[in-house]
């Protein structure tokens, strides 16, 4: 809505200047990787938020309001945000920075303020209010283990991947999936973790490579094709592919059940659905005025656990979660932990793709590490170490090559 134009009139655009102004803007903040001409709706979760970034500062405005803006980012383009606004503050310009990460509050505030359901619980200077007080005034509770494992037996092999690759995006992707096992993704944003669960689930085409399941070679081409088998996959994205905004909480649980609910003369039992619902709602905390309330309206916790719901009243075998937590309150992100642990120590298979390294360490029994579209490590609990991991995902170490 703010297009240059051309001879003084608001009837052709002048593209030229646009993209000039642009890529000036880029420079200005020291966006690299994106060109102009880039269609957005191409671009990554991570490159998309660093265009809204461009767009907010290219107002010159005296107040900017970022929501969640890091839920995406790697470290090194937080560091580079963060930069951004203390440039920014040094000219006067004011932030209100909304997010559940704890180390970016102290990282990046002056004073913090506090709601909880909907109320104002406090404000504070950031060196008034250390991190464990913060939390229990979050969630009106303490909470002692933000990464409760469970003791889990780990069984045979549930599921095999040997030499999945899709041209130009993954490349010989093997590794394997034991029963009652949680199988960290580790890596960079891009290392093609999400193409790997993609391909997987059907989403995507494989050109090369096989999957078996509890030792017998499976076709999967689409996500019909692995649910069929039992698999689950709760999407890095729940607005993007997750949820059916227009949609009832009910209905975004029933969406993947509804083959489930068949009753006589092959008529759907609507009073059965809405029941199941009724108790998916209750066993799964989801708070909601109704089940016929839009799934829109709730909050990103909430979403989130809808659709854990939606997956785990199918009983998949293999549970696939990518970016869980992401931008949801610490005390949902502490009741997915425990249920992912719990779903573990009953026999699930779970594979958990995590940007946040502490989630990723304290949640995995093994984590796969990514760089590049294709797997550098697979490293034990006992073993992994957060500059191991690292040194990984930045393609340092490869136990495919050696160092």
């Amino acid at each position: 809505g703010r297009e240059p134009y051309k001879y003084g009139k608001k009837l052709v655009i002048d593209y030229k200047k646009m993209y000039a102004d642009t890529e000036e803007l880029f420079k200005k903040i020291n966006i690299e990787g994106i060109k102009p001409k880039d269609l957005v709706g191409n671009l990554s979760v991570a490159k998309n938020q660093m265009v809204e970034i461009a767009k907010a500062v290219s107002y010159n405005s005296k107040l900017i309001i970022m929501d969640e803006p890091t839920s995406a980012l790697t470290e090194k383009e937080c560091a580079h945000l963060f930069e951004i606004i203390r440039q920014l503050k040094s000219k006067g310009i004011a932030f209100i920075f909304i997010t559940h990460k704890m180390d970016e509050v102290y990282q990046i505030s002056d004073e913090l303020t506090v709601l909880r359901d909907g109320r104002f619980v406090g404000r504070w200077g950031v060196n008034e209010l250390p991190g464990d007080e913060l939390i229990k005034q979050m969630v009106g509770r303490k909470i002692t283990d933000m990464f409760p494992k469970e003791k889990a037996e780990i069984g045979d092999v549930k599921m095999s991947i040997r030499g999945l690759s899709v041209k130009g995006l993954l490349r010989d992707i093997s590794f394997d999936l034991r029963k009652g096992e949680i199988l960290g993704f580790a890596g960079l944003v891009g290392a093609g973790r999400t193409e790997v669960m993609e391909t997987i689930f059907g989403l995507r085409k494989a050109d090369a490579g096989e999957i078996r399941i509890d030792g017998e070679k499976v076709e999967i081409h689409s996500p019909a094709d692995a649910i069929r088998h039992k698999i689950a996959f709760l999407t890095e994205d729940r607005r993007a592919s997750g949820i059916f905004p227009i949609l009832s909480v009910d209905d975004n649980i029933m969406v993947v059940n509804w083959d489930l609910m068949e009753g006589k003369g092959r008529k759907l039992d609507l009073r059965e659905a809405a029941k199941v619902c009724e108790e998916q709602i209750e066993k799964f905390n989801v708070k909601t005025p109704s089940g016929k309330q839009k799934i829109a309206n709730l909050s990103g916790g909430n979403q989130q656990k809808a659709l854990i719901a939606r997956w785990l009243y199918n009983k998949p075998e293999i549970i696939i979660v990518d970016e869980p937590t992401r931008g949801i309150d610490v005390g949902s992100k502490s009741e997915i932990h425990r249920l992912l642990s719990h779903l573990a120590a009953l026999g699930s298979s779970v594979i958990m793709i995590s940007s946040e390294m502490p989630e990723v360490l304290g949640m995995s029994d093994r984590v796969v590490v990514m760089y590049e579209g294709h797997i550098t490590g697979i490293i034990e609990r006992e073993e992994a170490k957060q500059d191991i991991v690292m040194r990984y995902a930045a393609g340092l170490e490869d136990q495919n090559k050696g160092v």
